[in-house]
């Protein structure tokens, strides 16, 4: 048993069994809080116990020495700065991306405020308060931005603050820090993009925010094997299982898409040999269908006992790759109409006129507009007018040739460009253009609309350019509005 001998031997001092010989000791030399061992009497069976409690003592040392290492190494894999203090706001743990960030060594940040490590007041005070509403119950998820003083160049990181208990019951406050900056630097790339068209600039911006406002992303180590020793709750939400059914598994048994597995052994074997891997994967939800895109981070680790693992983190990255699609499409497409925007319309132009000269072809444009638009938009609502426009835009797909160039010049005004077409087909198209709307009015949501166009058709003149031509259909357009509208006029 272990006993204080201050608390068991009474009078002004004790006595310790050394060998054969009793050592009389003051009790001013004892600690209160000593775990000794006390024998009654000489007895070999008890002086193999003590000998036996002391051995165990120092193996429980040791393991808890092996975990605490074992921790340190687990964090310090991980490329986000980590780190965890206790009620009173002293850090307990740290990892490699912390401690650099705060510039000084682990151990040197061990055992000191986080507070401390924050030169503006206010921003202590903020810490604090956040500090107590999670020891409260409460999840911390918000997004910081911080200007570098050395280049004044903004970076942007999301915090995310949450609270458990250590090995032996005490409060922690676990935090961790994402870096976002090249997130927003795409989205403001995106919103200098669309800054013409405040509507569809909006809903960007909120996607994109969005985009930012993620969960952590799933993490795993796996041994040797490729047998799971720790899944996060992100990873095993993901396969639709509690954590402690799939440890133990291999990884590829409940991988999302056996197809992703296929090179798995030959990776963790050089993860095994020392070498890292990042790799962007796509890969299909089997209960949605949905495509997902993620990048796999792998690296090497140890256990306390020195046997090898391999620590993984998928940085689900499906949105962003949403994002960089929609701005790839919109850099040449009408959001509203699916039609060419004027962008796209203007580079294909200089092509086809491009060819049109070199070969001395032909090349006629169309340029037109609703009539009475306004009236639309004014009795009806900007939604059905909306609808008109995207009718508009089905009928010139339908009465056009495919190498015909339509596009969405601005509000309801419409541009074709009509390669190898001489002014009489052009004239001829741009008929059949006005009878498909006079003759059949635009159905919208139980609206049976009247809809007409007028416009002007121009031929390209040779060594014309294409904005003189333009000019010259434009100034036709406004004729044909002057001379009673629903007609086409040439130039």
């Amino acid at each position: 048993m272990l006993f204080s001998l201050a608390g068991l031997v009474p009078g002004a001092g004790a006595w310790l069994l050394t060998g054969n010989v009793w050592i009389a000791l003051p009790l001013g030399i004892l600690s209160a809080t000593l775990p000794l061992v006390v024998l009654r009497h000489r007895s070999s069976t008890r002086e193999s116990s003590a000998v036996h409690l002391a051995a165990r003592l120092s193996n429980e040392q040791e393991q808890h020495e092996a975990t605490r290492q074992f921790i340190q190494r687990l964090l310090d894999v991980v490329p986000m700065p980590i780190y965890v203090k206790d009620a009173d706001s002293r850090v307990i743990i740290v990892n490699r991306a912390q401690a650099e960030r705060w510039g000084q060594p682990c151990e040197a940040v061990v055992g000191t405020r986080s507070v401390d490590q924050m030169p503006d007041p206010e921003r202590s005070r903020l810490t604090l308060e956040e500090d107590a509403r999670v020891l409260a119950g409460e999840q911390i998820y918000k997004e910081e931005c911080v200007s570098e003083e050395a280049t004044a160049r903004e970076r942007f990181s999301v915090i995310a603050k949450g609270h458990c208990t250590d090995a032996e019951g005490n409060s922690v406050i676990v935090c961790a820090r994402f870096d976002t900056t090249q997130w927003r630097q795409a989205e403001r790339e995106l919103q200098q993009a669309l800054e013409r068209e405040k509507l569809l600039r909006q809903r960007n911006q909120d996607f994109i925010q969005r985009v930012l406002d993620v969960i952590p992303d799933p993490f795993y180590i796996k041994d040797g094997e490729g047998r799971l020793v720790m899944v996060n709750e992100a990873y095993a939400r993901d396969r639709s299982h509690r954590p402690e059914a799939i440890v133990g598994k291999l990884a590829t048994a409940v991988a999302l898409n056996p197809e992703l597995s296929k090179d798995v052994a030959s990776e963790d074997a050089a993860v095994l040999n020392g070498e890292t891997f990042d790799k962007e994967q796509r890969h299909i939800v089997p209960l949605t269908g949905e495509a997902r895109f993620r990048l796999v981070s792998k690296r090497p680790c140890n256990d306390m006992d020195g046997r090898p693992l391999i620590v993984v983190a998928h940085l689900d990255i499906t949105r962003w790759k949403v994002a960089e699609a929609k701005l790839a499409r919109l850099a040449l497409e009408d959001e509203l109409t699916g039609l060419p925007n004027r962008r796209h319309f203007l580079q294909e132009s200089e092509r086809l006129v491009s060819i049109a000269n070199r070969h001395g072809s032909p090349l006629a444009l169309i340029l037109f507009d609703i009539d009475h638009f306004k009236h639309v938009n004014d009795e009806h609502g900007h939604a059905i007018g909306d609808l008109v426009l995207q009718e508009v835009a089905n009928r010139l797909k339908t009465h056009l040739r495919s190498e015909d160039l339509p596009c969405r010049w601005g509000g309801e005004e419409f541009i074709v460009l009509l390669p190898l077409t001489e002014l009489p087909m052009a004239i001829a198209a741009a008929e059949r253009l006005r009878e498909a709307f006079s003759a059949a009015p635009v159905e919208v949501r139980g609206h049976a609309l009247t809809i007409t166009i007028s416009g002007g058709i121009a031929q390209k003149h040779d060594n014309e350019a294409l904005g003189e031509c333009l000019a010259r259909a434009d100034k036709a357009l406004y004729t044909a509005k002057g001379a009673g509208r629903n007609r086409f006029l040439s130039a």
